[in-house]
């Protein structure tokens, strides 16, 4: 869901600028939906757009520095909290809102299911039991046009995918390093066993805005696969028992095909991986869905 934002934004203004403002104004506005600073070394422009019951309410202030044509800015966005540093471009309008490439540190966040086809016999992935959680890191993005409809964009996410079996079978690592399936000790009573995959992650995708807050996207995703285990839970004898394996010679590096939708209640995405999560041993590909935040 898109997320709302309580604004307290404090501006102070010289006193000359009118007769009726004093020397400490304070403008509060609920629930804006953009907030752009532009910061330049002559100008500090703060724009507001949106509020609480008025989309289309607009808040301008700019105050003059010293003389200089460089411009950037800081915005703070609704949707994903991320801090967008907007670098600054020639417009052909002429407009200094006009940015044709933004840098972010952070971005979309991912938080989904995973689905897992091609299975090997014996395997009974539970889906709503496994999860993706993916955290962005570094975004980048560029628009082909003013009204910012079409882009290509660079992410990079922190990725942890987790896949859970509950049945009577149970993921060990062989004498060969590879993952097979085995019983769980006799009169145990199983509670979960799963493969969990953490990767760093880039995602190429193209976006398409299809009208006002509308949009899909789509790319390719690489993930260098740096770290997996297996860790199995069950009960025997009146105890707990957890058995964790590492090195259980995950593919380094897989690619997903990633798709986005867009709307203005919520966004979601689906990715599909080709390849087999693991080189040997029990084979399965990754597919993953859910919120794209």
């Amino acid at each position: 869901m898109k997320k709302t934002i309580m604004l307290l934004f404090a501006t102070v203004v010289p006193m000359l600028t009118s007769a009726e403002t004093n020397e400490n104004d304070t403008i509060v506005i609920k629930k804006p939906q953009k907030v752009t600073v532009i910061t330049g070394d002559s100008i500090q422009t703060i724009i507001v757009k949106g509020k609480e019951d008025d989309d289309l309410y607009e808040y301008r202030n700019t105050i003059q520095l010293v003389d200089s044509n460089y411009v950037s800015s800081t915005e703070i966005n609704k949707d994903s909290w991320s801090l967008r540093r907007v670098l600054p471009s020639i417009s052909m309008s002429g407009s200094d809102e006009h940015y044709t490439t933004e840098l972010i540190l952070g971005g979309s966040l991912l938080i989904g299911f995973t689905a897992p086809t091609h299975t090997a016999p014996g395997t009974d992935f539970s889906t709503f039991s496994s999860w993706e959680f993916a955290l962005p890191f570094i975004s980048s993005h560029h628009f082909f046009d003013k009204k910012k409809r079409t882009s290509i964009s660079l992410n990079t996410f922190f990725n942890w995918r987790n896949y859970r079996m509950t049945g009577d079978q149970r993921f060990i690592k062989g004498e060969d390093g590879n993952v097979i399936l085995d019983a769980y000790p006799e009169g145990a009573k199983p509670k979960f066993s799963r493969i969990k995959v953490f990767s760093l992650s880039g995602a190429l995708l193209f976006e398409q805005r299809l009208g006002k807050d509308f949009g899909i996207a789509l790319g390719p995703v690489i993930n260098f696969n740096t770290y997996a285990s297996i860790k199995t839970r069950y009960k025997k004898d009146g105890g707990k028992f957890k058995d964790v394996e590492k090195d259980i010679n995950q593919r380094k590096v897989t690619f997903d095909f990633m798709g986005v939708i867009k709307t203005p209640e919520i966004d979601l995405y689906l990715k599909y991986s080709p390849n087999s999560v693991l080189k040997d041993g029990v084979r399965f590909r990754s597919l993953t869905f859910g919120l794209y935040l």
